[in-house]
């Protein structure tokens, strides 16, 4: 059994990818998700969704939003999203 994380902005797409397990920042703490895990839903707060795709480390910036937790299935909703190589620093 695999999961599936989908990071969405208004804008467009961010992730569409198998992984292993995410972890994210929701409202009340960041909460884990492997495979199986049980159905929720929950508000998140602006941070970094972490998740683990073929074995390497991977993460992006969001400004909050909600997440749908399935057991095969993440999918996060979130306003702005940012890949690290999508965001540009102005000093």
């Amino acid at each position: 059994m695999g999961l599936r994380l989908s990071i969405v902005t208004p804008a467009r797409p961010i992730v569409d990818a198998d992984v292993e397990q995410v972890v994210a920042p929701g409202s009340e703490g960041e909460f884990g998700v492997l495979p199986g895990h049980a159905a929720m839903l929950a508000e998140l707060k602006p941070g970094v969704v972490r998740w683990i795709e073929a074995g390497r480390p991977r993460r992006a910036a969001i400004s909050g939003g909600f997440a749908e937790v399935t057991q095969e299935r993440v999918t996060v909703l979130a306003p702005v999203a940012e890949l690290p190589e999508q965001i540009e620093v102005r000093l």
